[in-house]
């Protein structure tokens, strides 16, 4: 079964409302025929790109943007924007380079509308996290096709769903698409540790070369079976958990390990780590998850669902001990561990800090520092607009029966950090179908995105973007 978004069918009133008011079944009908008339004639234009080849295409420019290392640190993406500029420049477009620092290069490149709207931002990074080589199957830089799948670091996150945007901003432009309103493709450094370098200094520096209404930005995906088992759901995300990394910090008295004590440090962490975690923190009602419990149904059991449904906390590093290696028989007189925490979207960072607190009990051995937090308190975006209409309505077009919701997650985005706050209305979505196992391959050693995928997601989001900034005739 099809299972529409909720918000407005068209720009009268709502799906819901409509029955609810009385208009009956021939008014809906009308409305559905109408969007299925516009669809259809979209997807008959869109029927003349050979997107064969296209995918044909984009899986060659993936291979060679994978090859690319963009490992940060160091993160210099002064190769790969010469890469995605020489692309962007062969189809005639204008490209403007910013170098916030040395190494760090964005780039930014725009379609002309009619100044009907304000622009839709098409955002990805071009950094990529380390890569631990002896743990691959194959180089992680090597970009390989392997039965139907490319692998290498960036594959899913993110420079897989930076092609996705690539070629429907070049597919706009070949096609002589007259829009409505500016397209704008952008590529930034420095998302993996904050954005501070990238789209963090674009708005700080250039947000009046921005100013749009809406972002795209990696976040949602499809899968069969990561949000409930057996149903092919593709979340749109509007909303992300606040970033909170803690460092936690006991201080104590070294020694002799033959003789213990009751000031070492390790004794003291262990236990505030044993009370902190002692009970899980509880699930909290928030308007997003009861959108997707309504159309999605009994969500699968996984640790993202588990995630996206209370504040967590994980248990990121211990470090202690005396020497390299640390001497056995020695006690510090330092132990510290680093924890992450994401929290729902109605906690403030102060009220948050307070619960651990409480949990670590109050032994004066320990200090707790916030090591990084994302900006601001997390902002939900409205999924009653045109644009999320329009893919939804593009996903079920190429995914008959699929269901669409608009989703939190438990990860954090640029788009979140630097446009929600704004007003920006920013969605999160690679429109692409992934098993559980290959979404679990992101920052994994077996990344990895199938080709088939690849182009699927691509012609969604092309179909995506027509509709919405094209000029209605």
């Amino acid at each position: 079964m099809i299972r529409q978004p909720k918000g407005k069918m068209t720009d009268g009133e709502p799906f819901a409302t409509l029955h609810a008011r009385g208009a009956g079944r021939r008014t809906v009908h009308r409305v559905l025929l109408g969007m299925t008339v516009l669809l259809g004639s979209w997807a008959a234009a869109a029927a003349e790109i050979d997107w064969k080849k296209a995918q044909d295409d984009a899986v060659a420019l993936l291979q060679q943007y994978i090859r690319i290392n963009t490992t940060i640190p160091p993160g210099d993406t002064r190769e790969s924007a010469d890469f995605l500029s020489k692309i962007l420049e062969r189809e005639g477009l204008a490209v403007t380079r910013y170098e916030s620092a040395p190494g760090k290069v964005i780039i930014y490149s725009r379609l002309k509308g009619a100044g009907q709207g304000k622009p839709i931002l098409l955002l990805h990074h071009m950094d990529v996290v380390p890569a631990d080589a002896s743990r691959w199957k194959v180089d992680p830089f090597s970009g390989s096709l392997i039965d139907g799948e490319i692998w290498g670091r960036g594959a899913m996150d993110m420079k897989g769903l930076g092609i996705v945007h690539l070629f429907a901003f070049l597919e706009l432009k070949r096609q002589g698409i007259p829009l409505a309103r500016d397209i704008i493709f952008m590529a930034v450094p420095d998302e993996e540790v904050g954005g501070a370098l990238g789209t963090g200094w674009m708005t700080q520096n250039h947000y009046a070369e921005l100013d749009p209404e809406y972002v795209l930005d990696e976040g949602g995906f499809g899968s069969p079976d990561q949000f409930a088992d057996g149903k092919l759901v593709y979340g749109i995300s509007v909303a992300e958990k606040k970033v909170v990394w803690i460092k936690l910090k006991a201080e104590g008295v070294a020694g002799h390990g033959s003789q213990p004590h009751e000031q070492n440090p390790n004794d003291h962490l262990v236990r505030a780590l044993a009370r902190l975690f002692a009970e899980p923190f509880p699930a909290a009602p928030l308007p997003v998850l009861e959108a997707m419990k309504q159309n999605i149904g009994e969500f699968a059991k996984n640790k993202f669902t588990n995630a996206i449904q209370r504040s967590t906390c994980s248990l990121t590093s211990l470090r202690s001990g005396v020497g390299d290696p640390p001497k056995i028989n020695v006690i510090p007189s330092l132990a510290e561990a680093t924890i992450d925490c994401r929290v729902l979207p109605g906690t403030s960072k102060e009220a948050w800090l307070e619960e651990i607190r409480q949990r670590l009990g109050g032994d004066p051995s320990l200090t707790l520092e916030v090591a990084y937090e994302s900006s601001g308190d997390p902002v939900v975006t409205p999924h009653d607009t045109p644009l999320f209409r329009a893919l939804a309505a593009a996903i079920q077009r190429h995914n008959p029966g699929a269901i669409v919701s608009p989703i939190l997650i438990p990860y954090g985005t640029d788009s979140n950090n630097f446009f929600r706050s704004r007003g920006v209305k920013s969605y999160g979505i690679n429109p692409a179908a992934l098993p559980t196992a290959i979404v679990a391959t992101m920052h994994s050693d077996a990344e990895r995105l199938p080709v088939s995928e690849l182009g699927k997601a691509m012609r969604i989001m092309y179909e995506a973007l027509r509709e919405t900034a094209a000029i209605q005739r």
